[in-house]
This record gives structure tokens, C-alpha cells and sequence, in this order.
């Protein structure tokens, strides 16, 4: 029950039943075994809400208002992990020059286009959708995008030499924690979308290993604002695979 809420502290600001205190560090690695839970009980949370906000509000706004409550309950944490990557990614020429700007707390161009575009992208592929499967789409988003996290740390190296916080996650990340991770990941959407809930698990899968690939070869691995980057761009592309899998379905 301690991972579960260390990973409930990290990953949203609401309250946790976690006494206060220095995080124990063997407890970090394995407390990413419970992240899909985390997105899937924040998914809940929101689910809650939705209802309030379309009985509240037209349906456009209400949905915009259930992703500003969406990046305040995390802290807008992965978001400052996806601009901070952008930026180094733009600007940088080298694996040292990247991570360097990385490290650098103000945004520059191309992170505001970046966060612009993907906050602009969930809200089309949430208001494209039935109110019903627009809160379903978005369980799967946040469940998935956690779970992808897990398997993009546990998959890659660590990319700063000097070590960081992501560094005690890596060292305590194990196999056991990982197939934890993905098993959860791929119960949930089953259960909500049975074999749709497969292909959007399978994508994120996919997804994920090639960003692993990818920042490999850029940075020479993964930093804590990678894990933000690559949860922001798996939750938008679920979102948008749930709205292409909708359109597509109705078309038939």
C-alpha cells in the first residue's frame, strides 16, 4: 500500500494517506508498478467531475475545463517535462547541449508550440467524441500513459552521467515491477473496451519503444522530463486513436 501512495504523491497533488517524510529510495523503483492505478484512479476522479461540468456547462467548454483540472491535479508536471524536452531537442546540438537546455527551468518557442498543439489536440479528440466514450477515452489515456512510463525507464538508460531523481527510480525499477505495470495497463482497457482496449495497449507498446529509440540515440537515454514527455504524447495519441476508432466505427 506504500507504493501505491508514494506513487500517488509523485504523480498528482492531491492528498495522500503516506505519512510525511523522506520518501524511503528502495521504494521508488517499485512504486512505479502501481502507475497505471494511479492514472486509472485519476481518471475516476475526473470521470466524477465530467458529469458535474456537462450538467454545469455546453459540453465545449466543459470539456476544456476537465483538462485544466487535469493538469492541476498533476501539477502540470509532465507538461514542464514535455516543454523542457522540446526546447532541448530544438536548440541543442549535441547530447550535452540537449541535456543542458533541458535542465534550464524557462520555456523557450518551441516548448510553448509543443504544449499549444497538445493540450489543443486532447481537447479536439475529447469534444470529438460521445460524452460516454470521451470519459472512456480518457481513463484509457491516463491508465496507458502511466504504464508507458514505467516501460520507457525500464527499457532505457539513464541519460545524465551526474545522476538525478529519475536515476533512483531507474536503480529500483525491476522485471517483476514492469510486468506488473503492463499487466494492469492491459486489464483496464480490456475490461473497458475489450479488444479495442488490446490495440490501443499494443499501440502504446509500440509507441514507447520507439521513443526509446529515439532519445537514445539523441540524449543517450532518459531523463525525468523524457518520462513527462513521452506520458504527454502517449496520452494524446490514445485520445486520438479512441476518436479515430469511433469516427471510423460510426462510418461502418
Amino acid at each position: 500500500m506504500n507504493r501505491f501512495f508514494l506513487a500517488w504523491q509523485f504523480l498528482t497533488i492531491l492528498p495522500s494517506w503516506r505519512k510525511k517524510g523522506a520518501a524511503d529510495p528502495q521504494l521508488l523503483g517499485p512504486s512505479m508498478a502501481c502507475y497505471p492505478l494511479v492514472g486509472f484512479f485519476l481518471g475516476l476522479i475526473l470521470w466524477i467531475l465530467s458529469w458535474f461540468l456537462t450538467w454545469m456547462f455546453p459540453r465545449s467548454l466543459a470539456d476544456g475545463l476537465l483538462l485544466l483540472l487535469l493538469v492541476l491535479l498533476t501539477g502540470a508536471l509532465h507538461l514542464d517535462g514535455l516543454a523542457d524536452t522540446l526546447d532541448g531537442l530544438a536548440h541543442g546540438k549535441t547530447t550535452e547541449e540537449r541535456l543542458q537546455i533541458m535542465k534550464d527551468h524557462r520555456i523557450g518557442a518551441f516548448g510553448v508550440i509543443g504544449l499549444i498543439m497538445i493540450l489543443g489536440i486532447k481537447f479536439l479528440a475529447l469534444n470529438s467524441l460521445p460524452k460516454q466514450m470521451a470519459i472512456k477515452g480518457l481513463l484509457m489515456a491516463l491508465t496507458l500513459s502511466r504504464f508507458s512510463m514505467v516501460q520507457l525507464l525500464y527499457r532505457s538508460p539513464y541519460a545524465r552521467k551526474e545522476g538525478g531523481l529519475g536515476l533512483a527510480f531507474k536503480e529500483q525499477l525491476k522485471k517483476k515491477e514492469m510486468i506488473f505495470a503492463a499487466l494492469l495497463a492491459l486489464a483496464i482497457p480490456l475490461f473497458f473496451l475489450r479488444i479495442r482496449g488490446l490495440i490501443l495497449w499494443g499501440l502504446v507498446l509500440l509507441s514507447t519503444v520507439l521513443m526509446e529509440k529515439f532519445f537514445t540515440r539523441k540524449i543517450g537515454g532518459v531523463t525525468g522530463d523524457v518520462l513527462g514527455a513521452g506520458n504527454e504524447i502517449n496520452e494524446t495519441l490514445i485520445l486520438v486513436m479512441v476518436a479515430g476508432m469511433n469516427h471510423w466505427a460510426l462510418d461502418v
